[in-house]
């Protein structure tokens, strides 16, 4: 499943709307953790888990990418 698919899954169980699921999503996925869209159920820990790892690959993989393609090039 996506970033997305995760958390509107979630936030249909903790009955949020669409845009504040995505917002959890992005939130969650980027780590930045602003606190202000907060589960109330306690299996939503784990969901949280795997969007920020998820988002943590989703983000490295092209930092990772872009620091190897200007390291050749130099």
């Amino acid at each position: 499943m996506s970033i997305s698919g995760l958390a509107m899954w979630r936030g249909k169980q903790e009955g949020w709307t669409t845009s504040d699921s995505l917002y959890f999503g992005f939130i969650t996925a980027t780590t930045v953790g602003y606190g202000d869209f907060r589960r109330k159920q306690s299996r939503c820990k784990y969901v949280a888990i795997v969007i920020a790892l998820l988002g943590l690959v989703t983000s490295g993989l092209p930092v990772a990418v872009a620091k190897e393609a200007l390291s050749i090039a130099s």
